[in-house]
């Protein structure tokens, strides 16, 4: 996500999501951790439409669509509200 708020180039197979977290990085204002968490709800909105079969099950409520940050340094994953 720091390089997407920079606006770099991106290597390899990373330039397939980075498109998809520009619109985070552009509405964080320059706050990462803000544009992390953006990221995350924004994919999350992504993925429930993916495909007809996730948008009913999601929408018929038997799939939940869950989102979270996952800190290298400790291993934990913090829900984040999707």
């Amino acid at each position: 996500m720091s390089t997407t708020m920079t606006g770099n180039d991106v290597p390899g197979q990373i330039s397939t999501l980075y498109q998809h977290s520009r619109r985070a990085a552009k509405e964080s204002n320059g706050d990462l951790n803000k544009a992390i968490m953006r990221n995350v709800e924004l994919q999350a909105e992504i993925l429930k439409e993916a495909s007809p079969v996730i948008a009913k099950r999601v929408k018929a409520g038997t799939l939940v669509i869950a989102g979270g940050v996952y800190d290298l340094d400790t291993g934990r994953v913090m829900p984040v509200k999707v």
